[in-house]
Order: structure tokens, then C-alpha cells, then sequence
């Protein structure tokens, strides 16, 4: 049962995390503590021990592990997340218990890339677009712009044997990370502030010639930057916790990601025009320190990617739902969608960044894009 962390739990955790945020600080990032939500699930030893063959084969160690997410409750990522908690909570008998701290409450995604490197957080949803620059360079090809068609097109993959190797290719690359599992995020979009808008015309559509020049937040990553300049706009890379703050005062013109974190963190009052390019994928991969990992005994390693399964499952159902649901409430909350109409050019636009690939990612390209994984 998932119950909120307790004052003294929460502190206990926050002073661990604020020693370790410490430590990562030397590199120029700051934590988001804008909101101190958390979530998490305590073992209950006599209703989880109760469970028939709950726990068996285990080393009967009790373990907590703590798990950070940037965003909110209302996300796939997060209920993917509250899944895994509840999954192997209960495959463990309760001697595996997930401590969930949402909206960034132990920091921004850089800081949790490095922490999970460094063995301070043990969990954290990451972008496969960002793994390249920690180390994990062949997962990064599912980032790459227009690789994918669709969400149903990418959980094919994530169900496949490509989607496993893809996975495995992260511990193998030896960095201080395991990949899990995924959670399929759904494509991820531009939205654009009123004074853009306005300045670019009022216009009914949206076409490339449009992206001309603008500032665009994007995440810390070589590849989305590499996918904003290759569509001619200004790349900036800026804290997601900042993001808000950004629009709002001008410091960025645009933005992108997918319409649930779009509507979920409020994006649509700064930003109210919203443009379907899905120029990407929100491929997240859920990430365990590696030492952690190899602590675990085979049974134990069994629930826990069995638990990545399930979240896997959930994120992606509550996506489907979801970002039909967002769309449907667009004319409600004042939001303009702006259809592409000529995504070829886009498509063409970014092309040249697949040659730049190594050949086993070009090679990964061609399966995904002809359907052969």
C-alpha cells in the first residue's frame, strides 16, 4: 500500500540527498526545491509477507530505495513509478520498498544523472537522449529526431529483442548505470509563448521557416541541442525547474515535450500555442546505480526488472489515455494547436544528423524505421 513519507523520513532523506547535491553543485547545477511533494511506498511486513511465495528465493536483506522524478503526480512517468514501487513491494515480500520523490525534490535531471553515477540516488527516469553524454552512447539512437512514427510504433520496440539489447547496450557500456526498463513518454512537441506569436504573424499552421532564429529550451543533452540547430532554431539548454520562469519572462521563446508534462506543469498558461512537429520521442529508461544492481542476488534482479515491466505497462496505458484527454481540453484552457504542414521538411532537416551516427546506430535506425526488430 503507498502511503505519504513520514516528516521524519522525508528529513532523514533530504539530509543525505542535500550532502550529496553538495557534492554535484561543484559542477555549476542547483536542485529544484520549488515543491516538496514525495511519495512512497513502506513495507507492510505482515500483509506483504503474507503473499504466497512472496519474497522466496531472496536474501532476506531489507532494502529502501530512493527514486527521484522531475515531474509531477499527473505524469506517465510517475505513475509508472508508483507501479514499480507497488510491484516490488510486493514480489519481495516487502523486503524491496521504493521512497518516490517527485516534482524534483532531490534535483534536476543533471543532478540525478550524476547521482545515480555516484551512488547517491539509487533510481531516477532518465531520457535515453541524455545517456550519450554520461557514457551509453548506442541507446541514445532512439532520441534521435523522427526515428519513430508513433507511440505504438516505439512500445514495439521497447517490447522487443532491439528494445532489450538496446537496454543491455547501457551496462555494458560500463558508465555506472543499469537500464531497467522503459517508459514510453510519447512524442514530444513545440510550444511557443504570445509574443512569438505574435511576432511571427498569427499564423494557422506552422512551417520551418518558423523556427528560424528561436530561442529553444531543451534539455543538458548533445542531441536535442544537435536536433534544435538542425531545424534552424537557437538551442538553449536550461534547467527544467527554470522552464516556467523562462517563458514567462522572455529569457526563452520556446519550448518542447510532450503535451501530458505540457499541460501537467502548467506550460500552456506561459505558452498557449502548441505545434504537433514530434520531432522526438520521449524514450525514458529507468535507471539504477550499478553497484546497487550487483548487490541484489539473481531472484532479487528478477523482481526488480519484473517491476520495470509493470511500470512499463502503466506509463504507456495512462499515456494513450492521457494525451487524448489533453488535447480534448485544449479550447477549455485557451490553447491553440498549430498543425505542421510540411514535415518533410523537418524529416529533411534532421537527416543529416543520422550520418553523423557510428554504423551500429545507423544500423539500429534502419531496423526501427523498417519495422525489422
Amino acid at each position: 500500500m503507498k502511503k505519504a513519507i513520514s516528516r521524519r523520513d522525508f528529513l532523514k532523506v533530504v539530509g543525505v540527498s542535500a550532502a550529496a547535491l553538495g557534492m554535484t553543485a561543484c559542477g555549476g547545477s542547483s536542485a529544484s526545491t520549488s515543491t516538496s511533494t514525495a511519495a512512497s511506498t513502506a513495507a507492510s511486513s505482515t500483509a506483504s509477507s503474507a503473499a504466497a511465495g512472496a519474497g522466496e528465493g531472496g536474501s532476506g536483506n531489507d532494502y529502501k530505495l530512493t527514486w527521484n522524478e522531475v515531474n509531477g503526480e499527473d505524469y506517465g512517468a510517475t505513475v509508472g513509478a508508483h507501479t514499480f514501487a507497488e510491484k516490488i513491494e510486493e514480489l519481495s515480500g516487502g523486503h524491496i520498498t521504493i521512497d518516490l520523490y517527485i516534482n524534483g525534490t532531490l534535483g534536476s535531471e543533471a543532478e540525478s544523472m550524476q547521482g545515480i553515477q555516484m551512488g547517491t540516488l539509487d533510481i531516477f527516469r532518465g531520457n535515453a537522449s541524455s545517456l550519450p553524454n554520461y557514457g551509453a552512447e548506442l541507446i541514445g539512437t532512439t532520441g534521435l529526431p523522427y526515428v519513430f512514427k508513433d507511440m505504438a510504433q516505439f512500445e514495439d520496440v521497447a517490447e522487443s529483442s532491439l528494445g532489450d539489447e538496446l537496454l543491455q547496450s547501457v551496462e555494458d557500456a560500463n558508465c555506472g548505470y543499469v537500464a531497467l526498463g522503459w517508459l514510453v513518454e510519447g512524442p514530444r512537441s513545440m510550444f511557443i509563448t504570445p509574443k512569438v506569436y505574435e511576432r511571427l504573424g498569427k499564423p494557422t499552421d506552422f512551417t520551418l521557416d518558423k523556427m528560424k532564429g528561436l530561442k529553444v529550451r531543451v534539455p543538458e543533452t548533445d542531441l536535442m541541442i544537435n536536433t534544435m540547430d538542425a531545424l534552424g532554431a537557437s538551442a538553449t539548454a536550461i534547467a527544467y525547474s527554470e522552464l516556467y520562469t523562462s517563458l514567462q519572462s522572455g529569457v526563452v521563446d520556446a519550448a518542447e515535450n510532450g503535451v501530458t508534462s505540457y499541460m501537467s506543469n502548467s506550460f500552456n498558461e506561459v505558452a498557449p500555442y502548441f505545434i504537433t512537429d514530434a520531432h522526438t520521442f520521449g524514450c525514458g529508461v529507468i535507471l539504477m546505480n550499478a553497484d546497487k544492481w550487483n548487490g541484489f542476488n539473481d531472484a532479487e534482479k528478477g523482481w526488480i526488472k519484473e517491476a520495470a515491466l509493470a511500470a512499463r505497462s502503466a506509463c504507456y496505458e495512462y499515456n494513450q489515455k492521457q494525451e487524448q484527454a489533453c488535447f480534448d481540453s485544449f479550447a477549455d484552457k485557451g490553447i491553440t494547436k498549430l498543425e505542421v504542414s510540411d514535415i518533410e521538411k523537418w524529416q529533411e532537416a534532421c537527416a543529416p544528423l543520422y550520418e553523423k551516427e557510428s554504423a551500429e546506430a545507423q544500423d539500429i535506425i534502419a531496423k526501427i524505421q523498417g519495422g525489422n526488430y
